[in-house]
This record gives C-alpha cells, sequence and structure tokens, in this order.
C-alpha cells in the first residue's frame, strides 16, 4: 500500500532543495534542530526521500561543504532510492518535451552525465509523491513549472516547513 493513500504525504527533495536547507538552516545551530529531527523522523517513517541520481549529485558537488555527501551517506539506506524502471519511463517524456528549453543542463549533456531533475519528476509522478525543490518558481524550464506541467505537486523548503508546522517561537 502507498504511504500516500494512507494520508502521509512523501516527499521527495532535489539536490537545490538540501543545499538550500544546509545552507540556510544549519544542522550544528542549536535553533534549527527541531527542522532536522522533523526531517530525519519522516526519513526513518519513508516519508521524505530523494533518488539516486541527486546522492549522485550531493557526491558530485564541489562545494566547500562536505556536510550533505556525509548526511546522506548516514540516512543513505532510508533516505535514497533507487530510480525504478516505471520512473525512467516517465521521465523520457520530459526529457524529450524538455530538451531544447533549458531544463537539462547542456554542460552534463555534453559531458554524458545523467541529470536527476528529469527522474525526479518522474518518480513523483509515479509514486505520487511531493517535490520539494529550491529553484525559480517564475521560470518556465526549472523544476517548479515542468512538474506542474507533468502533475506533480512542487514546493520549496520555505512551503515544507509551513506544511509541517515547523516555526521559530520567541521566548516570553
Amino acid at each position: 500500500m502507498d504511504l500516500f493513500s494512507e494520508g502521509n504525504t512523501v516527499y521527495v527533495i532535489d539536490t537545490s532543495g538540501l543545499i538550500m536547507l544546509e545552507s540556510t538552516f544549519k544542522k550544528d545551530n542549536p535553533v534549527f534542530a527541531a527542522i532536522w529531527e522533523e526531517i530525519e523522523d519522516l526519513i526513518k517513517q519513508g516519508c521524505f526521500k530523494t533518488i539516486d541520481f541527486v546522492e549522485q549529485e550531493i557526491n558530485d558537488y564541489e562545494g566547500k561543504e562536505d556536510f550533505l555527501k556525509k548526511w546522506v551517506k548516514k540516512w543513505k539506506k532510508h533516505l535514497v532510492v533507487d530510480t525504478d524502471a516505471a520512473s525512467f519511463n516517465e521521465a523520457i517524456p520530459i526529457i524529450n518535451a524538455e530538451y531544447n528549453t533549458g531544463f537539462l543542463n547542456a554542460r552534463k549533456q555534453a559531458e554524458g552525465k545523467e541529470e536527476a531533475d528529469p527522474y525526479l519528476i518522474g518518480y513523483c509522478k509515479v509514486h505520487n509523491c511531493t517535490l520539494i525543490a529550491s529553484e525559480s518558481k517564475t521560470k518556465n524550464n526549472k523544476i517548479p513549472a515542468v512538474s506542474k506541467r507533468n502533475g506533480v505537486r512542487c514546493i520549496d523548503i520555505n512551503d515544507f516547513l509551513i506544511e509541517r508546522g515547523l516555526k521559530m517561537e520567541r521566548k516570553k
């Protein structure tokens, strides 16, 4: 039985979402402990995931921070799912439709590297998940617009925090 049918939203996060999460809400800052506890609880429940392509992007990420690489590795067993055949099949028309729109990274295409984005959208479409991405909501060739065209719900980190009821409160 799909978790979604039991009323639990399953979130699938993109590389951009993970980078935004880590850069904005540092895990070692006690102010943000509740956010990370919530995410890690959702991971344990199978309600917060990413796909193998995102794991690869995180591992290839050349940024100076290696926190995400270590964090993804720590949670890999429950966090990272292999992109299944149904998701691959769903990604093909997305790749074809978006081939010349700028949605796909030209440098990665030239290097023959796969890109996570169409597979993320395909995975979310097949498995009825909500995609978390921190990309422009106004550009037609970014994840939110392409998700919408493909019937996939896409939110950003702030929407996720609101949806989960997470907020900072002042001491009285």
